[in-house]
């Protein structure tokens, strides 16, 4: 080989190893996890503005940034799986070799962002990075799954999604193969936790183990110099919405009114103006009202369905009435809260759905173009007036239907947009990692602890909601 050939191949195995060790935005796609919702969308198109002039402002160029509700709307796409067949066939062969998720209410800071990408970009072993969330005990909501062979690892991690996480784009083309080829698979037919569900994805079994998140000190939980990306409070849009403005219709039973009924007097509903709870008996000592439809023991679709259709029409005769709130007997919640969070969302005639969003169907190739979103019952729903007559449209395949699925896989069909709050919560504050509960101030969950069924609302929401109601009656 002559000299020139040599200095000619020299200089090419330079420029890649400089292609190769460098590492800046043209390598990382921002995916911003949105709804379209006009509050969610709102805050999505800010943080999108922000990270474009971030990025012109470090680097002079365009970043890639995409809001998943205008640019992927696809079934499900808040469970990331759905997302992954799209990003990949976009950028694959391209200069990117990250990808970012996001939701619209992570902050993120994008020098240190990508410094703390080219970091892990150097270690050919990291495949996902993010601030890792475990279990410390097995939880309904996710399905008692424990990991017992990696306790001596430090157990069982998944992403805190509020904080962000990166996916190597290699890592997302491995796991559609192993998708496709049926090596990987979700067991379960429901999104509920998609964090979870999405490491658990990844990771599959013992036998054949993927890798597992890598904990990285640059995604955090709340903010400090260090951070990269961390979770925004959800603040309030203005003054919290009057609390007789919204009308609480309770979901019980004759066999609760002394028990859970009660718990519900004693605590939050001691607050409100409006509530009625629906049963199969009258009680007017709570009041209760009977609703024409037997008990029973499971799904109550029929019961809710007739419950909507008669608050419906009762709040034609409160004009002030904007918004239904449908509660289970041992829902608890944080009625100053709640005004808090509906101050963000519209009322009245426009159509809301608004609660803790779960899936069904998406996990699965042979169910996933059929899936749909549904807002679970035992962490409450907040309706707007029109919302609520929506649904109460909606029919019954059996009284004893899942109430909530039944009006999800309505709502699909009129399509009726959903709203998804990481504020309501369908189960207990312990079944929730820690981090992710105290991040925000939460307007709702579910189940009675058995020792101390007052406990809940004494810990999480008495201290907001005894100010509010001083005030109020001050002002009669």
């Amino acid at each position: 080989m002559n000299l020139k050939l040599k200095l000619k191949t020299l200089v090419l195995i330079l420029a890649y190893i400089e292609y190769v060790s460098s590492f800046d935005s043209r390598n990382v796609v921002f995916t911003i996890v949105s709804q379209q919702e006009p509050y969610h969308a709102s805050v999505a198109k800010r943080l999108k503005e922000n990270i474009e002039t971030q990025v012109w402002e470090l680097e002079e160029r365009q970043p890639k940034v995409h809001v998943t509700h205008e640019d992927f709307p696809i079934p499900g796409a808040w469970t990331i799986i759905p997302l992954l067949r799209p990003l990949v066939t976009k950028y694959n062969g391209s200069d990117v070799r990250w990808v970012v998720f996001v939701e619209s209410h992570t902050a993120v800071r994008c020098k240190r962002l990508i410094d703390a990408l080219a970091a892990a970009d150097r270690h050919k072993d990291t495949m996902w990075i993010g601030y890792p969330l475990r279990d410390d005990e097995p939880t309904i909501i996710h399905h008692f799954t424990f990991y017992e062979e990696l306790e001596e690892e430090g157990g069982f991690v998944y992403p805190n999604f509020a904080s962000g996480f990166a996916m190597r784009i290699q890592l997302m083309e491995q796991l559609l193969d192993q998708i496709e080829r049926g090596d990987r698979k979700l067991e379960a037919d429901f999104s509920i936790d998609p964090a979870f569900e999405l490491a658990q994805l990844i990771y599959g079994d013992k036998t054949n183990p993927g890798p597992l998140l890598t904990a990285d000190p640059s995604f955090c939980v709340v903010s400090a110099d260090n951070c990269a990306t961390y979770p925004r409070q959800f603040d309030i849009c203005g003054s919290p919405i009057p609390e007789s403005s919204i009308y609480f219709a309770v979901k019980t039973w004759s066999g609760f009114h002394s028990t859970r009924a009660k718990v519900v007097k004693k605590t939050w509903g001691k607050h409100v103006t409006n509530i009625m709870f629906y049963s199969d008996k009258d009680d007017p000592s709570l009041p209760a009202e009977a609703v024409g439809v037997p008990n029973t023991k499971t799904g109550h679709c029929l019961k809710t369905v007739t419950i909507l259709q008669r608050v419906v029409e009762r709040v034609r005769d409160l004009p002030h009435v904007k918004w239904i709130f449908l509660a289970d007997d041992d829902t608890i919640l944080g009625v100053q809260r709640l005004c808090e969070v509906l101050s963000c969302y519209r009322g009245g005639d426009d159509v809301t759905i608004l609660g803790e969003r779960y899936g069904y169907g998406y996990g699965k190739r042979e169910t996933a173009s059929k899936g749909y979103d549904y807002v679970t019952g035992g962490g409450g729903a907040a309706l707007s007036v029109a919302g609520a007559a929506a649904l109460g449209a909606c029919a019954c395949a059996d009284p004893a239907a899942p109430d909530d699925m039944t009006l999800g896989a309505c709502a699909r069909i009129l399509r009726l947009p959903l709203t998804h709050s990481p504020l309501f919560h369908q189960a207990r504050p312990r079944e929730y990692a820690r981090e992710a509960v105290a991040r925000d101030r939460p307007a709702t969950f579910h189940r009675h602890e058995p020792r101390d069924p007052l406990r809940v609302y004494v810990t999480w929401f008495q201290h907001h909601d005894l100010p509010a109601n001083r005030n109020w009656k001050d002002e009669l």
